[in-house]
């Protein structure tokens, strides 16, 4: 894998417009019996006179290998008869097939949430319901006030803003590092600390009394220290502690720039790191680690009082702030995730409710606008958007993927009625059925049945393939993932959006897909066995190779390329555009992009593991006189004289006896454009990969005074609908940059 050339990415996702469908559908555009809601679902009890019943057998070859099996202990291994060939479940081809469908039709997500809580190694419920985070451009904290939260005589939770001088000195560092920071430590006059031999006062002494006279949310009387340096930035730090005894203990000497002052302030030591760690243990990196700390202002430079503006706080701010919190220890255990500390909020709430915000903790507070720069006042009807444990860090976006679901109509079906098409022909269970329901606001068994599937014509390697990296997709990775209404990319003015403004209202759920790569199907980029070079890669981390065995499986059996599964698919009652529906999407040439329609030109449906790296790629079709189907009018006729009977005496149609209704508009819909474009991948020769670490990074970087993507990057998957042009990310431009180190607006009132 070559860094920073073109590529296609190897996750992206196929629109689903469900709302426009279901619109077509009752203006008469597209089939109802596809498209749309309160449509009529068969029992079980009978055979209705107009609908077919019958089977198709499947023939499917398998283009690339196909993984699948049990995953234990690092390995997984094909499950094996007796006669050493393969068990293939027929739920594997079944789910197969109806995600097919569920593509094709704009159905619901049938499965949404119930997400395998890996570190527990249990399943747990999860409705998607619980807002996401994502880490914020450090540029994003110039907008943040610091602020003291406090209970109101009412009970209820407002928050002090303490913002200090203004927006040129909001707060205070607080150097927390030994051998880095602005200033020189001083070693004298330090009353008690115990000299040690030769009668010195060693650095470390008097770092460690100043941390412990500078407790975390202690209010206290400090001497500040700003200056100019060389290059004219504005600094601002603690220097010294103003003593039980009224002396003033130095603890830092700044010997150069100019126009040096200095003052005393009361106000709050502001600790991110856990009671005990330095801000530098943070990150766990001895290089680039945190060297400096915040203090939140509560007097003037004169020592008077100085009440700042206070805001009232309501549940929700609460909530989110939980989330936030929560989202770290998520964070924590993942694998790897454990390498950085967790910081002081997070540690202090390893099982946070919503109710994580209390009286006295110290915040940084976001709000719905920022003072012009002419004005020192927040203004009075300012509001509070959300208040956060620390000023670079992770963030929750504005809505849950469940909130989108809801208002995109993509959720799991509540009752028989809202039931999708997919939903009618594979089955369901209502996820959380209303005390009393029955029948079909219960559970309804789907119409189609998968026999034993016949692996005889299947080849086995046993030789091992030690897997790339195999993670599951990361819902937060909002890029991946979202669309609008239109079914393309969210962008702003034309632009890629920042990280703030992604799960936002009026933004849809994509269905993940995983496009075809056809340099497998041309026999490129094969090792001696046929297996894709991709799919054993060593992931690359600054040009080295990283072999993180937690994350990887070893592949010890497999079925190789050529293979030729089987399997008879029964079905009962399905309507003529159901049936057709079926059919259409198991005609490999129908999966063929329009401009790529050629002689031999066939798309596939995928299955198994490592799908990313291009395994599992099956080509799915009907066999020769493999359908067979029968009205149930003509079948009770056969019934009642004797004549017949389901499944040895139904007729052989042919396919091309149920087209698929509407097929021209539903060619031309962004849903199925996208899926044909997954199905046969892209013909330019371009690799389908992941994006690199290096990539990764680079595409992440952002303007630091307004956070928005720099120009040529925050690049999002090409949309599978359109006319997909390879991504091609820039090669890292940036340049060292100094960063604003007060953050804050200014409060008014003293």
């Amino acid at each position: 894998m070559d860094d920073f050339e073109p590529f296609h990415s190897a996750v992206n996702r196929i629109p689903v417009l469900r709302n426009i469908a279901t619109r077509a559908a009752a203006l008469g555009n597209l089939s109802p019996e596809l498209f749309g809601e309160k449509q009529f679902i068969p029992g079980h009890d009978r055979l209705c006179a107009d609908r077919w019943s019958g089977s198709i057998d499947l023939e499917m070859t398998v283009r690339t290998p196909l993984v699948f099996g049990e995953q234990k202990d690092g390995n997984v291994d094909l499950p094996l008869d007796d006669d050493g060939r393969p068990v293939v479940p027929p739920t594997m081809i079944k789910g197969m097939i109806s995600r097919a469908y569920e593509t094709l039709t704009c159905s619901r997500f049938r499965v949404f949430g119930d997400a395998e809580n890996r570190s527990g190694r249990r399943r747990i419920k999860n409705d998607h319901s619980e807002l996401l985070t994502y880490r914020a451009d450090p540029a994003a904290a110039n907008g943040l006030l610091p602020g003291r939260v406090f209970e109101q005589e009412n009970g209820g939770l407002a928050v002090e803003i303490l913002d200090g001088f203004g927006k040129n000195a909001r707060v205070a560092l607080i150097r927390d590092d030994l051998n880095d920071g602005h200033g020189a430590i001083a070693c004298t006059n330090h009353p008690d600390i115990r000299p040690g031999p030769g009668g010195r006062i060693n650095p470390q002494q008097v770092f460690t009394r100043f941390r412990r006279l500078t407790r975390h949310g202690e209010m206290i009387e400090v001497q500040l220290t700003q200056w100019k340096d060389l290059k004219g930035g504005r600094h601002l730090m603690v220097t010294g502690v103003w003593r039980d005894d009224d002396r003033l203990e130095k603890f830092f000497d700044i010997d150069s720039g100019t126009d040096i002052k200095t003052f005393n302030v009361w106000g709050y030591p502001c600790r991110t790191s856990p009671e005990g760690r330095t801000a530098r243990e943070l990150f766990g990196d001895d290089k680039k680690g945190k060297t400096y700390e915040r203090f939140f202002f509560k007097s003037t430079r004169e020592g008077r009082s100085l009440d700042g503006t206070v805001l009232p706080l309501n549940p929700d701010h609460a909530t989110r702030y939980a989330t936030v919190i929560r989202s770290y220890l998520t964070q924590q255990k993942v694998p790897g995730g454990n390498k950085h500390l967790l910081n002081r909020a997070a540690a202090a709430h390893p099982a946070p409710s919503d109710n994580a915000l209390s009286d006295g903790d110290l915040v940084f507070v976001q709000l719905d606008r920022t003072c012009a720069s002419g004005r020192d006042d927040i203004p009075a009807d300012a509001r509070v958007v959300d208040v956060l444990p620390t000023m670079v860090g992770r963030r929750p976006y504005s809505s849950s993927p469940h909130a989108l679901a809801a208002k995109q109509n993509v959720l799991p079906l509540a009752d028989a009625e809202k039931a999708s098409a997919a939903d009618r022909l594979f089955g369901y269970i209502v996820p959380d059925a209303d005390d009393g329901a029955t029948g079909g606001d219960v559970a309804y068994r789907g119409r189609l049945s998968f026999g034993v599937v016949d692996a005889s014509e299947a080849r086995v390697s046993r030789e091992k393939k030690r897997l790339s990296p195999l993670l599951s997709p990361k819902t937060s990775s909002a890029r991946r993932f979202l669309t609008i209404d239109s079914g393309t990319t969210p962008l702003r003015g034309g632009k890629p959006l920042p990280r703030s403004e992604y799960f936002a209202p009026g933004q849809f759920l994509g269905a993940a897909a995983y496009p075809v790569h056809r340099g497998l199907m041309e026999g490129k980029d094969l090792d001696k066995s046929k297996f894709p070079e991709q799919a054993t890669e060593d992931p690359v981390l600054n040009g080295r190779e990283q072999d993180n065995a937690a994350v990887r499986l070893t592949a010890r059996s497999w079925i190789k390329t050529g293979s030729v599964l089987r399997c008879t698919m029964l079905f009962s009652n399905l309507s003529q555009d159901e049936l057709a529906a079926l059919i259409w999407m198991l005609t490999p040439r129908n999966l063929v992009p329009s401009n790529e329609k050629k002689p031999g030109a066939v798309g596939y449906l995928r299955m198994g593991l490592g799908k990313p790296f291009g395994l599992g790629t099956l080509e799915v079709s009907i066999a020769k006189n493999g359908l067979r189907a029968i009205r149930g009018g003509d079948l009770a006729e056969s019934y009642a004289n004797l004549d017949g009977c389901l499944g040895l005496t139904t007729p052989v149609v042919g396919v091309e006896d149920f087209p698929l209704p509407n097929e021209a508009l539903l060619l031309k819909t962004p849903w199925v454009r996208a899926m044909q474009r997954a199905a046969f991948g892209y013909s330019d020769g371009r690799p389908v990969r992941y994006m690199s670490l290096k990539e990764n990074k680079a595409n992440n970087q952002t303007d630091h005074e307004t956070g928005n993507p720099k120009e040529g990057y925050g690049q999002s998957p090409a949309d599978l609908s359109e006319e997909s042009t390879p991504i091609k990310i820039k090669s890292d431009d940036r340049r060292p940059g100094g960063g604003n180190q007060n953050y804050g607006r200014r409060r008014g009132r003293r």
